[in-house]
This record gives C-alpha cells, sequence and structure tokens, in this order.
C-alpha cells in the first residue's frame, strides 16, 4: 500500500457509483481545520492534500465528509459531525473524517496514526500510518 491517497482517489472515483466532489476552496479549507485545531481536534497534511483533489467521497456506504461543501448534506460535513459527536473530549487530539456503517475513522495526532473506530465503543478496529492506507483498506473491501 503505497499509493498516494490522491492517486487512490483518482482509481477509486472511477468505480460505478462512486462520488467524488470538486475539491474544497483552500481558503474554507484553512479556516475550516485552523477552527477543529483550535478546539482541540487534530489534522494533517494528508487531509489537507485529500480535499484540495475532492471535497469528500463517497462509495458503498463509505464516506470521507466534506468541509463546508454545498455539493453534499450538511450530515456530511466533518466540522458537524466533529462537534456533534463531541471528538475533541471523547477523543482528544483527534479528528474524525468519515465513516461507514457502525465504524468511525479518525486521524489520531498523539499517535500519529489513522485508525477505524467501533462507533458505540470507539474501540480500535485498525490502525494505519497513513490516510491512503486506510482509504485503500476500506475501499477494497467493498469492491
Amino acid at each position: 500500500m503505497n499509493a498516494s491517497v490522491n492517486s487512490l482517489l483518482k482509481k477509486y472515483a472511477a468505480l460505478e457509483l462512486a462520488e467524488t466532489y470538486k475539491p474544497c476552496n483552500t481558503q474554507i479549507l484553512e479556516e475550516s481545520y485552523g477552527l477543529l485545531v483550535k478546539s482541540g481536534h487534530a489534522w494533517s497534511d494528508e487531509l489537507s492534500s485529500f480535499y484540495l483533489h475532492s471535497n469528500g467521497f463517497f462509495y458503498n456506504g463509505i464516506y470521507i465528509f466534506s468541509v463546508r461543501s454545498d455539493e453534499t448534506d450538511e450530515y456530511y460535513d466533518i466540522l458537524v459531525r466533529n462537534v456533534e459527536w463531541n471528538i475533541s473530549e471523547r477523543l482528544p487530539g483527534c479528528v474524525a473524517f468519515g465513516r461507514s456503517d457502525e465504524e468511525i475513522y479518525v486521524f489520531n495526532q498523539n499517535e500519529n496514526k489513522y485508525q477505524i473506530l467501533d462507533f458505540t465503543g470507539w474501540d480500535e478496529y485498525y490502525a494505519f500510518d497513513s490516510m491512503a492506507e486506510l482509504f485503500e483498506f476500506v475501499v477494497s473491501e467493498r469492491i
């Protein structure tokens, strides 16, 4: 799993019924992750890179949340999800950036890992060194 998140995004955008979106506006992205970081959440360059190529992703029950997008429902907004799920208190130093079924995807800055957690118990199922590894894992399971 040595592919970049952006090369995987291009590859998976070609899947039937996959949805990608126009890139996130740089200023909106910077404002949004600034708000997240100021409120105790994490952020990574790899997340920024993803959002500068596609402001969200959907495929077969997998959601990578958008950043203040008018193309997706508010329910799929990274800011809304992190506030409603109280991520900064529940998982200090983390940011939730996606989900599927009963799993949530987070970047854990304290451990420098991208994790798949159980949405109800918040236990770790899997941990990855990069968003690309997590992305490839979850999408390849559903192809």
